[in-house]
Formats: structure tokens, C-alpha cells, sequence
């Protein structure tokens, strides 16, 4: 019979226990996680998050001139990057220079997704839903462009009040807005 590679590994009452629970007929991943005494891994639990991730491990699947590179950018930033993992997914553009995108838990991308507005899924859901409609009354190119002439016309004028005549006279009047 061959063992899992945990159970191989193991201390020797921990092998002979696996094998006692196969023989009785137990499948082998119950088995397994019994002799070894450790909870199966569970979507969104921080163990299931940082398995291989820890210890900057996704940097040795890199180009090691690669993997430097990304290193020294992120420290040049002010990054501490031991014991994080860098998750491009929730980057902004500044990618691995960027602080919040190397996390210690899902409540670090948790954190980041809600702070941008990011949905996410994996081992962190989130959605924000739709975002909240921006209007703007008057675009500020148009509010720009009509102060430039009426401050040729009237050079004394307040810009403050100047700028509230040219809403009040150009913007789209909507429902419930005087």
C-alpha cells in the first residue's frame, strides 16, 4: 500500500494508525486526517488562504532575476514582504510596489477589496454592488470656460457666485432640483 506522502513522513504509531483505520475500511483522507490529528483545510479560513504562500514562495516559481526584481521594487516602496504574499488579483497600478496588495490573511484582501470598491472570489467573497451613480450637475470644462467670459465682461465679479449664476443658468434642471 502506498502512503500519502504525510502519513510516509510521520512518526511511526501515526503510519500504524492510518493503516489500522484503511483495514477497517475508512476511507484514506479520513484516515489521514485522523492519524495526523489536523482538521481538513476549509474554503476561507486563513490556513487554506496562506498554504505555500507564507514564506514568499510564489516568488520561487519566478525567474530568480525576476523574483529579485520584484523583491528590491517592493522594499524600494517601503514594503516589508517577509511573511506576506503578494496577491496581483487586488493591485492597483503600481502592482507589487503597492502596499496594500501584499496580505497576511483574507482579511487583509477583505479589507483591501471593500477600501476600493474590488469584488473578489476565491477564498474571500466580496461584492460591492453596484457603485452609487455619480451626476454632476455642470462639467467643470463648461463651468471653466463660461467663468473665463464672464470675467472679461466683469473682472470684480466673486468667483464663488459667478460660478453658482453659471450652474443655475446652464445646468439641466432635474425633478425636485430648483
Amino acid at each position: 500500500m502506498k502512503l500519502p506522502l504525510e502519513i510516509e513522513q510521520a512518526r511511526p504509531e501515526v503510519r500504524a494508525h492510518y493503516k489500522k483505520m484503511i483495514a477497517d475500511g475508512q476511507s484514506e483522507r479520513f484516515a489521514a486526517m485522523c492519524a495526523l490529528q489536523i482538521a481538513p483545510g476549509t474554503k476561507g479560513t486563513d490556513r487554506a488562504f496562506l498554504e505555500g504562500r507564507q514564506n514568499n514562495q510564489q516568488l520561487d516559481a519566478l525567474p530568480k532575476l525576476q523574483a529579485n526584481y520584484m523583491v528590491q521594487e517592493a522594499k524600494s516602496a517601503g514594503i516589508n514582504i517577509s511573511g506576506k504574499y503578494y496577491c496581483a488579483g487586488i493591485a492597483d497600478k503600481r502592482g507589487w510596489r503597492d502596499p496594500a496588495a501584499w496580505v497576511t490573511s483574507n482579511d487583509d484582501v477583505l479589507r483591501v477589496a471593500k477600501a476600493r470598491r474590488m469584488s473578489v472570489s476565491g477564498s474571500v467573497n466580496y461584492d460591492p454592488g453596484p457603485a452609487p451613480r455619480q451626476t454632476t450637475v455642470l462639467s467643470d470644462s463648461i463651468i471653466k470656460d463660461e467663468m473665463r467670459k464672464a470675467l472679461k465682461t466683469n473682472p470684480r465679479a466673486k468667483k464663488g457666485e459667478l460660478r453658482e449664476k453659471i450652474i443655475e443658468k446652464h445646468a439641466y434642471k432635474l425633478k425636485g432640483r430648483t
